[in-house]
């Protein structure tokens, strides 16, 4: 039996061990090539450490993958008795912010990462919050260096039972807890013998437990974004990753901002032609009685068009260099369109810690706060409630120097829908 394939993301706070267990995946799953475990056994003798650093193996996997080489992360998956576990490599906390809202990644499960030793921190937090946010439900815990305190069951309770209350408060149900030393492989893979006190499973045996595929949004309404467009003899082909739904041979369809149709006549992908195509597959498309496409569109059936919005209300996390305020113009990205919209009032200031309201009607929002702000669109653009279809739910804000924020849609007002008094009250 083929083992299913699950999209894993390691969270938490930046010294909490994150590295050092993705490492040990990967080296006691055998994923690593014995050639790359040579040369990096090479450079740490060179380096004068006597010990093997699952986090060195880590740096040197993404030195490889920063220099173009063959070996990366995202494409070294390690396997298990039951699953295929690819990581998705989020190795910073504003890397880890920017991946996920703007989907470059998408997780289908998440190992918390924290320290028996520090216990919960402010990155904790926020990594949980953004990971519930983002619609990770699944989540398993690991207490990681559990080395450090003697392997003491008090301190893992102690923890464990601070972690309950505030996962429990963002509405988490089920998430396993297992305690481990990921330098020293205690419970990852192998049972430990020096917590004789724990008689639950191993982290791996955990994931298998607990973890399965995040089914495909293909009972959505059709979403595809177009990517780009290519005049050829045969006429123009329409380059569209598909988001949600299924798109079929023979359909009218409707590209929005623009409002051309057309009647899909050919679906090609890899050279072969298609009958119909589900969400995560870029495909090229040659659609009957349209003209003018461009990138940006959002493709979808007349009969649950993409929403063409004229505002929306989004919560918004501010990365570093930048601030925001009342009237100011920003450039969004959302799927593949860029485009102008206006700040229109900053209604909240959000503690990014302890996610309470830290202030009301703020004259600015900088670097690293989490607001919720209300912008009115100045080019038309298609965007979703990340509740329903968080594909075109999520964008980024471009500056100068690439993104300097993101955020999720909230609610998104329309062209001939009333205005929603209640538009800015919180959730």
């Amino acid at each position: 039996m083929n083992p299913k394939k699950i999209n894993l993301v390691v969270i938490g706070h930046k010294d909490h061990g994150k590295s050092t267990l993705i490492g040990r995946l990967l080296y006691d799953s055998n994923a690593i090539p014995e050639q790359k475990l040579r040369q990096v056994e090479e450079e740490l003798k060179k380096s004068g450490k006597k010990v093997f650093e699952f986090a060195f193996l880590l740096d040197s996997l993404e030195e490889e993958r920063i220099g173009g080489l063959t070996i990366d992360i995202m494409q070294t998956p390690f396997k298990t008795k039951k699953h295929l576990y690819t990581i998705i490599d989020c190795p910073g906390h504003k890397e880890f912010i920017k991946k996920m809202l703007t989907g470059a990644s998408q997780a289908d499960s998440a190992i918390l990462v924290v320290s028996a030793k520090e216990g919960i921190q402010d990155q904790t937090k926020q990594h949980i919050f953004l990971a519930k946010t983002l619609g990770i439900s699944q989540l398993t815990v690991a207490i990681n260096k559990m080395d450090k305190v003697n392997y003491d069951e008090k301190k893992f309770r102690e923890i464990s039972k601070k972690l309950e209350e505030f996962l429990g408060s963002l509405g988490y149900e089920k998430f396993p807890m297992v305690p481990v030393s990921a330098i020293n492989g205690d419970n990852v893979f192998r049972k430990s013998k020096k917590m004789q006190w724990y008689d639950g499973l191993t982290l791996v045996e955990t994931l298998d437990n607990f973890t399965s595929p995040s089914l495909l949004p293909v009972n959505k309404p059709l979403r595809g974004c177009v990517q780009d467009v290519y005049e050829l003899e045969k006429g123009s082909v329409i380059i569209s990753k598909i988001e949600t739904g299924v798109l079929e041979c023979g359909k009218i369809v409707v590209f929005n901002p623009s409002g051309e149709k057309g009647s899909v006549r050919k679906i090609e992908m890899f050279g072969q032609e298609m009958r119909k195509v589900g969400p995560g597959h870029s495909v090229g498309l040659i659609v009957d009685g349209i003209k003018g496409i461009k990138r940006g569109e959002v493709i979808s059936y007349l009969t649950s068009p993409a929403s063409l919005v004229r505002s929306f209300i989004a919560e918004l996390i501010l990365f570093s260099g930048v601030e925001i305020e009342n009237g100011d113009v920003l450039t969004i990205r959302c799927g593949t369109a860029e485009k102008k919209c206006r700040v229109h009032t900053i209604s909240e200031k959000i503690d990014p810690v302890n996610l309470t309201l830290q202030e009301k009607s703020p004259n600015v929002l900088k670097e690293g706060d989490l607001g919720r702000v209300r912008f009115v669109v100045l080019e038309p653009i298609c965007m979703e409630k990340y509740s329903e279809i968080p594909q075109l739910g999520r964008f980024v804000v471009e500056g100068k120097k690439g993104t300097v924020a993101a955020g999720i849609v909230l609610e998104v007002e329309v062209p001939g829908e009333p205005k929603k008094r209640n538009i800015l009250k919180r959730r």
